[in-house]
Parts: structure tokens; C-alpha cells; sequence
């Protein structure tokens, strides 16, 4: 029988791996850098392990080497990361069942203060608004 922890754990990764899907299905070149490197920040959310370092050393290449062909692509490592925590903050948001500690805690993000103050940089709402603006549909 699986608990509740382990149901959660199992709906986190089904989450992430529609959101990685859904954000991998939207760039518009295969076997792109940037397309390697949003699957790669999705399997180091899920580990709890995040950084370019890693994702350079994943792609066996130098930090420096990866910046400059993401730049090539036009984008950055930060730019792709917060677009990944920007869609994924949405849709745990959207289903409910996360609490925004949970959430900020499952996008790598250090505290609560600092997601609720990037969310409303990216939305123009602080998450509880943007839930409260969910629930009046």
C-alpha cells in the first residue's frame, strides 16, 4: 500500500514529467541546447539539484561553452530556468494540492518570500491571488 507521501511524490513527478513534455513540445528546434537543457533542469528539479554547473557536466561540455550556445540559441541558462519554474509554479498552483512552502520548496527555491516575490514578477499576482482569481471561475 503506498501512503500519502508516496501518492504525492508519484503526483509531483507525473506533473513534472506533462509540464517537461509540454515545454519540450514548444521549442521549435530539435536537439536544440536549449531543448537538452529544459529536459535536464527538470530531472534536477525532481533531484532536488539544481545548476548549471550540473547541466554543463551532464552535457559534457564547460560552463562557459554552454552559456555561449545558449546565447547562440538566444536564451541564457537563468532565462530557461525561470521560464521552467514560472509554467511548473502555474500548475501546481492550478491543481491545489500543493501548499506554496511545498511548491517553493519543489522549484529550488530557498524560500517561501523569495517564490512569492518572483511569482508576482512573472504574473503581476502573488500566488494566493492568483489562486483566489482561479477559484471565482
Amino acid at each position: 500500500m503506498q501512503t500519502n507521501l508516496q501518492l504525492s511524490q508519484l503526483s509531483v513527478v507525473r506533473l513534472l514529467d506533462r509540464q517537461a513534455k509540454r515545454l519540450l513540445s514548444s521549442e521549435p528546434q530539435p536537439d536544440s541546447y536549449t531543448e537538452k537543457v529544459i529536459g535536464l533542469v527538470i530531472a534536477q528539479l525532481r533531484k532536488r539539484k539544481l545548476g548549471i554547473e550540473v547541466v554543463a557536466d551532464d552535457l559534457s561540455m564547460s560552463v562557459r561553452s554552454l552559456q555561449m550556445k545558449l546565447k547562440e540559441e538566444g536564451t541564457s541558462y537563468q532565462k530557461l530556468l525561470n521560464r521552467i519554474r514560472e509554467q511548473l509554479a502555474i500548475a501546481f498552483l492550478q491543481e491545489k494540492k500543493y501548499s506554496k512552502s511545498e511548491i517553493a520548496d519543489l522549484l529550488g527555491f530557498s524560500e517561501i518570500s523569495v517564490f512569492s516575490r518572483t511569482f508576482k514578477k512573472w504574473t503581476g499576482q502573488s500566488p494566493s491571488e492568483f489562486q483566489l482569481a482561479l477559484s471565482t471561475f
